[in-house]
């Protein structure tokens, strides 16, 4: 068998709703070893997709221009393994095949994963980057879906995909302006959605991926840098988030971007954002969240490198 350190480098795209990501690493026994190099641009693709079903004109031709400048930085490193998935937006639009066809052309190969898909991934690239030794509710919320992800008594993962997101969440209530109005609608629109959601009683810890989390835990450090080493593994109790919420959301939109650690292009997004987290963590008997700087791109770059 070849256990050349070149074959343990693969890479992983994830084209969310808001953001496409890019990571080149050394995998070695299904964890992130080493990260090479690491991309990441915000395109809003899903905007105003449940009004219009379709990747509105201008987020679709920047999506295609930012996997352009992908597919250099992989030619630039020489990576052979390679894993590019789609999620919510390109799943869920009517002209998703001729984003597939037109990023093609450039020569990236999209997956478009299904939202169980999805969650299985998410857990192998948080747990690529973690050791779980409990038994972890896990959180993606993402632009156009949100995962929920535990383990059953047998073993076997489960995985919930509920469409709904920030990036929709944000085209339909107003989060530029600190109009109470908006956020106590969204607080009740959220909790009308997941009033069914039922979480098993024997969950340990909760554990939350993607930017709102990561967000959250750069702001509560005031990082003018970040720097996922200290964000992955980030604990955050429940006070510290609804305080933060408070503060953004009472803070001017324009103004928003100058606290620290807030992510650009976040900046009304990371308001749901934090809404879908508190809800699902009091359906929960915890008092505060692990953030996982890992989740669905790590995910895809650790199954790239089994091939």
């Amino acid at each position: 068998m070849n256990t050349k350190k070149e074959d343990k480098i693969a890479a992983g795209i994830d084209i969310g709703s808001n953001s496409i990501r890019l990571l080149i690493a050394e995998v070695e026994n299904n964890k992130i070893k080493n990260i090479i190099y690491q991309q990441k641009a915000t395109t809003r693709l899903a905007t105003n997709i449940d009004k219009t079903s379709m990747l509105a004109k201008e987020p679709f031709e920047n999506s295609i221009n930012v996997l352009a400048d992908f597919k250099a930085s992989l030619e630039r490193y020489g990576v052979k393994n390679v894993i590019t998935v789609a999620t919510s937006a390109v799943r869920e639009a009517k002209n998703g095949g001729e984003f597939i066809d037109a990023a093609k052309k450039i020569g990236i190969e999209i997956s478009i994963i299904s939202g169980n898909e999805e969650g299985l991934l998410e857990y192998m690239g948080v747990c690529s980057g973690l050791d779980l030794n409990s038994n972890p509710l896990i959180l993606d919320v993402g632009g156009g879906s949100s995962e929920i992800i535990y383990k059953l008594e047998n073993n076997d993962i489960h995985t919930e995909s509920h469409k709904i997101g920030v990036v929709k969440m944000a085209d339909m209530f107003d989060f530029k302006h600190n109009n109470t109005d908006s956020l106590e609608k969204c607080q009740l629109y959220i909790n009308d959605f997941f009033k069914n959601v039922t979480i098993p009683n024997n969950i340990e810890n909760f554990i939350a991926t993607a930017g709102t989390a990561t967000t959250l835990a750069a702001i509560d450090m005031q990082m003018t840098e970040y720097d996922y080493t200290k964000v992955n593994g980030y604990t955050l109790h429940i006070n510290n988030i609804n305080h933060i919420l408070h503060r953004i959301y009472n803070t001017p939109y324009n103004k928003r971007i100058d606290i620290k650690g807030m992510d650009k292009g976040r900046e009304d997004l990371i308001i749901p954002g934090i809404l879908i987290i508190l809800e699902i963590l009091n359906k929960t008997s915890l008092d505060n969240i692990m953030v996982s700087d890992f989740g669905l791109r790590e995910g895809a770059v650790v199954r790239a490198a089994s091939y």
